[in-house]
């Protein structure tokens, strides 16, 4: 079930850092009532060791434009933003750069169990304001989106990047983060382990059919690697487009979900790719 949110800031634009996953998170938490904003961050849903949230959101839908230098400064006087962005990103100082988000913005928010998209969406319609990063915001609109047709090989575009990793021991005996580029075997597998999981939590069983193969179409590794820093933490994940393909039902979990890891941070979200000619 997904929803498209547009908000209307109050001043007419948002100052945004580069790296904005984790303002957006808090956003949407901020939303969800007491009870599933609790059940969410202290727990999520349980398979075996691993905690799952089972929603994603989209990047912002509209365009920003970097400011820096005099301009940011001038920027931040105007929206009451005096000691930097302080929250836990990249660091708690003033940022070099950020992004300036003329009008309306708007976000795409996702979920596998319903109870969720209901909970966010009637809070939204119900809450007077939210606040980003201590700029008030107002909803403009709420679109519930129409689930398209599922087929079992799709062309599909990300709507925020997707990211594959693994936790990995060096000779030091320290442990490493290991992201893996789509050109790697283990990037497809550890997605279709990643969405078999969800499958399970979402029905209760494992799937008939557990197949799942996510390939690069329309992809440049150097255009489409997206670094982006949540809570100070480096993560590695990529843009564009590429062939999902599989048992539709699976592939519905990670529509609804989130393909690959970190969903609940803002990555992994997809929709089917249609060309403009």
């Amino acid at each position: 079930m997904r929803l498209k949110i547009t908000y209307k800031p109050k001043n007419g634009g948002l100052l945004l850092p580069i790296h904005y996953n984790y303002p957006l998170e808090a956003l949407i938490y901020k939303t969800f009532s007491r009870d599933v904003a609790n059940i969410l961050h202290t727990r999520g849903f349980v398979l075996g060791k691993r905690h799952f949230k089972l929603f994603t959101f989209s990047r912002i839908l509209n365009k920003g434009e970097k400011v820096f230098g005099e301009e940011l400064k001038h920027l931040k006087i105007l929206f009451g933003i005096k000691d930097g962005f302080a929250f836990r990103s990249v660091r708690r100082v003033d940022f070099e750069e950020a992004l300036f988000f003329s009008g309306e913005i708007s976000i795409y928010f996702s979920s596998v169990k319903d109870f969720i998209v209901k909970d966010i969406g009637l809070r939204i319609l119900t809450l007077p304001s939210f606040e980003i990063l201590g700029q008030e915001i107002s909803l403009s609109s709420l679109e519930p989106i129409k689930e398209p047709e599922i087929s079992d090989n799709m062309i599909i575009k990300m709507l925020s990047p997707v990211t594959a990793y693994s936790t990995i021991q060096t000779e030091d005996g320290k442990k490493k983060t290991y992201y893996y580029s789509p050109d790697e075997k283990k990037f497809s597998e550890l997605i279709r382990n990643n969405a078999v999981k969800k499958y399970i939590i979402t029905y209760g069983r494992h799937p008939i059919d557990d197949r799942l193969e996510l390939f690069p179409f329309y992809f440049n590794e150097k255009r489409n690697r997206a670094v982006v820093y949540f809570k100070g933490f480096r993560i590695e994940a990529w843009t564009g487009i590429f062939r999902l393909a599989g048992n539709p039902d699976l592939l519905k979990i990670t529509y609804e979900a989130g393909l690959g890891a970190k969903n609940s941070n803002g990555f992994g979200m997809w929709q089917i790719y249609k060309p403009r000619y």
